[in-house]
């Protein structure tokens, strides 16, 4: 396991370099620049704001300039932000995405598991195909008119929740449900249909022929396969929930690290768009890897090579 775990982080270090470079010269290649404005900038203002942050050195210089600062792990300055740099940003920013993240991750573990549990068990019922039912429409509406229609219906017009910003309980519910409804869908489905291949399987059948209760059966035998799975899922999506915070974020206003990621691209902050990209980057592979470690010790069948 060391060794799968020490070849997995040297093969994520090219992938990284790779990230860094296209992200360098996409930023780059776009049109408009970090100093521009609707109004204009006089020129020689802005041949001043080049010169201090380089910007108006040959590319390849940049680019190089750019990689010794990765080195040392540092993301440069912000163009938007000039006061803070990109690594204070991120350090601020984060831990609200965080806690956006885990929340909804929480919540859809404890919707859709029981859910596709509970489904499984009244297989072709009712309660069946109300499941499937709300699984459809929860895959076919997005975050973005998701959040909207739950600010309308439980802030604009039931009053029950607020409909922005971060900290109180009340202020968690809308966009942990928004964020977490569509992986709370996923796991529903995998989750119903592996229970239902491992309730055909005969070590179940022996359980229940030795008068083993159907409640020890479910949670003893049945749900450690079916879990598979739902784990070798959350590795991507713990990545997907903090990086798909960016849009729940903006929608309710809430502090984390995606507000400063929308306006960055916005604002063509090239340090800022670049950094974040990173960031996400190291979080996927760890998230990955973290997933595969767990799986393994879940599943000893398993050899990683």
């Amino acid at each position: 396991m060391i060794a799968f775990i020490v070849r997995r982080l040297a093969i994520s270090v090219p992938v990284m370099l790779l990230i860094a470079t296209t992200t360098f010269f996409i930023m780059r290649l776009a049109p408009g620049g970090p100093f521009m404005s609707e109004r204009g900038i006089p020129p020689e203002i802005q041949a001043n704001l080049q010169a201090k942050y380089g910007l108006d050195q040959p590319l390849i210089v940049q680019y190089g300039r750019y990689l010794r600062s990765l080195m040392r792990f540092d993301l440069g300055p912000s163009y938007k932000y000039p006061e803070r740099t990109v690594n204070q940003i991120i350090r601020e920013g984060f831990p609200v995405s965080l806690q956006l993240g885990l929340a909804a991750l929480i919540f859809a573990l404890l919707v859709g598991i029981p859910g596709g549990v509970i489904s499984a068990m009244k297989h072709r019922g009712f309660v069946d195909h109300l499941t499937m039912g709300v699984v459809l429409i929860g895959i076919s509406v997005p975050s973005f008119v998701m959040g909207p229609l739950l600010v309308l219906l439980f802030s604009l017009t039931l009053y029950w929740f607020p409909p922005a910003m971060w900290g109180s309980l009340r202020q968690m519910v809308l966009p942990t449900v928004t964020l977490g409804m569509i992986y709370a869908v996923y796991i529903t489905r995998l989750t119903r249909a592996e229970m239902l291949e491992v309730l055909q399987q005969d070590y179940i059948r022996t359980a229940r022929a030795k008068g083993v209760g159907e409640f020890r059966v479910l949670c003893k035998h049945a749900l450690s396969g079916a879990l598979l799975p739902v784990v070798s899922f959350l590795g991507p999506a713990i990545a997907d929930l903090v990086t798909g915070s960016i849009v729940v974020e903006k929608i309710f206003a809430i502090p984390g690290l995606g507000r400063y990621f929308v306006d960055s691209a916005f604002n063509r902050d090239y340090t800022m768009v670049m950094g974040t990209v990173l960031f996400y980057s190291v979080l996927l592979i760890l998230a990955n890897l973290a997933v595969d470690i767990v799986y393994k010790f879940m599943d000893p069948r398993v050899e990683y090579k």
